[in-house]
């Protein structure tokens, strides 16, 4: 798979870089916070090769890649100036979402980045348990010891990870994040806090253990988002280097100490409680309703919400008796589902992607690949999947099986489920396993899937190069100028959007105008917010993209006057916006305005020798090209 161009194609369709927030990726997933969703075209999105779906949730645009989602990350990284050490707040998407979306999402954006290593430190703790069972190692060796050293550290010091995380989504300094936090896990304080009292100048602290914490952690970062601009306005400029910082850890540090570590110990405990109560309370019912559901959640994003629960029931229960229990149902049950699919469908591309999806969910329990490349796209099998995870549900919860250990349920880690009172609780997992894969691989192969297959994949087929040949079927059609003014080459713009080409071909013009037209006649298919961008398709069927300026989308409208709406018809001549060019350059801003095709995918575009330009201006030739399949 070509990730350098689903990245570049992944960039073109939802607006290049200067409409990206801030973009994540978690196992399988690049989760986009965007400035506007409104312009971007899903299927065009869901059609690019490489990508198995797209999910809208919570404010944010999320691309579902698989198990290589790290691979088109970096190849993102390659063709931005994002900064991948950076996971800025989502502040321009706050208005669309609500107050519990927007804790899902920072709870997300905050454990995302320490989930490997929260992976990798469960896994061992499943080798280790492994060990004791088979009896490798005796529990008393050195060896024996330094693996539980690797084991255990990533939890125990999951605080540190934390606080890193979430001082880049909070927007903190990382070293003083980290420095504040590391008092909690300090091992003398650690000693304290198992005293019958302690006071700091009086003050009482409250007792609380904050190794494998989450709440306190984020509730203390978020806090420094606040106390370090304060300390910044105070300190004079002369003293800001070795003042600021001081003050900061001073005030944090006892605040953290006093007051939010313990409200978020408390509230981590609430959380366990109520899921102990919902447990109790409903038996059966709840496992059986996740477990059905779980593939929903997923959908969504929303499940990694879950990992602080999952912590803290562990730390507090030293067990999980719900949500890694359901996961295990449904994610055997996607793998049984896309099994089934692999085995049965006649379409080959259909059959490589089934077999694919089935290895992640069954071996590593990773289910998004199962679920938007087969079950969610087939439709019956996600039934199936459903019917299958409500079943073995009911069996698990019968059963009251328990996992004791944080790993992604899935065949390599079933020794999570090692613990408890003799070998019952290890042997209900394995047979849940069994009924999961053999459950959803009969319901799925009986109750069919409808594929056609010229449906599949079609329009990816055409992408591909190795399978076209071009030939131009039509004369060239001239673009004129919107404007007047200096010509730039679309290399020289200073945004690698415009400058690689990203989003289609074209010329740049540092305007001396100040009003924009429209060079042909047509209808307006896009017009931002912000009035600094225009797309506009002739009635030829060129799309046309007129962008005023860098960065002006931070302007926010002002200094621009909109005179078209999107979905009006012009005439060459109408004036489209019209700007404050001066204004607009004393904000500090570069007025060079690319004019891009848009679709120049679609045509042969050739840039004639240009200097000054005039309004109506001959300024880009295009010709159609067939794209005819020759494979």
């Amino acid at each position: 798979m070509d990730y350098a161009k689903t990245a570049k194609d992944i960039l073109k369709e939802i607006g290049g870089e200067e409409n990206i927030v801030s973009v994540v990726h978690c196992y399988t997933r690049l989760r986009f916070t965007l400035k506007d969703e409104s312009f971007i075209e899903d299927k065009k999105v869901e059609d690019i090769d490489g990508v198995l779906g797209i999910m809208k949730s919570g404010g944010l645009y999320q691309v579902i890649i698989g198990n290589d989602v790290a691979k088109c990350y970096k190849e993102l990284m390659k063709i931005t100036n994002l900064d991948e050490n950076e996971t800025k707040r989502p502040e321009g998407n706050k208005q669309k979402q609500n107050i519990i979306n927007r804790f899902f999402n920072m709870i997300s954006g905050c454990m995302a980045p320490v989930l490997p290593a929260l992976i990798a430190g469960g896994m061992m703790k499943v080798v280790q348990l492994i060990i004791v069972m088979l009896d490798i190692l005796p529990e008393e060796s050195q060896s024996y010891r330094l693996f539980t050293a690797i084991g255990d550290a990533p939890f125990f010091f999951l605080p540190i990870l934390l606080a890193a995380s979430s001082a880049r989504y909070f927007k903190v300094s990382q070293t003083l994040a980290v420095a504040v936090i590391g008092v909690l896990v300090y091992p003398d304080f650690i000693t304290m806090m198992g005293e019958e009292s302690v006071h700091f100048f009086g003050i009482p602290v409250t007792a609380a253990s904050y190794s494998y914490s989450v709440i306190p952690v984020l509730l203390i970062v978020w806090a420094m988002s606040y106390i370090e601009p304060f300390v910044d306005r105070i300190v004079p400029t002369v003293a800001k280097n070795f003042l600021s910082p001081l003050l900061v850890l001073l005030i944090s540090a006892p605040i953290a100490f006093i007051v939010l570590g313990p409200i978020g110990a408390i509230a981590s405990n609430y959380f366990t409680d109520a899921l102990m109560f919902v447990y109790d309370t409903t038996g059966i019912v709840a496992v059986v309703l996740l477990s059905a559901f779980m593939p929903l959640i997923v959908l969504t994003g929303m499940h990694q919400a879950f990992t602080p629960i999952i912590l803290s029931s562990i730390t507090t229960l030293g067990f999980d008796p719900l949500i890694l229990v359901a996961q295990l149902a449904s994610n055997l049950s996607q793998g049984g589902a896309s099994l089934a699919v692999g085995m049965k469908s006649k379409v080959k591309k259909q059959k490589q992607i089934a077999y694919s999806a089935a290895f992640s969910a069954l071996l590593g329990g990773i289910t998004e690949p199962a679920m938007y490349g087969v079950t969610v796209k087939l439709k019956k099998p996600m039934i199936a999947c459903i019917i299958s995870g409500g079943l073995v549900g009911a069996f698990t919860g019968f059963f009251q099986l328990k996992t004791y250990v944080m790993a992604t349920p899935g065949l390599i880690s079933i020794g999570e489920f090692l613990g408890g009172v003799g070998n019952t609780n290890i042997i209900v997992a394995v047979i849940a396993s069994a009924l999961a894969i053999i459950l959803s691989f009969t319901l799925t192969w009986f109750i069919g899937f409808d594929e056609k297959e010229a449906d599949i994949d079609t329009t990816k087929k055409k992408k591909s190069s190795t399978a076209q040949a071009t030939k131009t079927t039509e004369k060239e059609i001239a673009v004129d100028s919107p404007v007047s003014g200096t010509f730039v080459p679309l290399t020289e713009v200073k945004d690698s959007t415009f400058s690689k080409k990203l989003i289609g071909d074209g010329i740049a013009i540092y305007p001396d105008q100040n009003k924009i037209v429209a060079p042909f006649d047509g209808e307006i298919e896009a017009f931002f917010d912000s009035k600094h961008a225009i797309g506009l398709k002739s009635d030829d069927g060129i799309e046309i993209l007129i962008h005023i300026g860098l960065e002006t989308v931070n302007l926010n409208g002002q200094y621009f006057t909109g005179h078209v709406k999107k979905g009006d018809r012009v005439k060459k001549g109408d004036v489209l916006i019209s700007f404050d060019k001066e204004a607009i350059k004393e904000a500090g801003f570069d007025l060079v305005t690319p004019v891009i095709v848009t679709n120049s995918g679609d045509y042969e575009v050739k840039i004639p020798s240009l200097d000054h330009i005039k309004k109506f201006d001959e300024i880009i030739y295009v010709s159609k090209v067939d794209n005819a399949l020759v494979g």
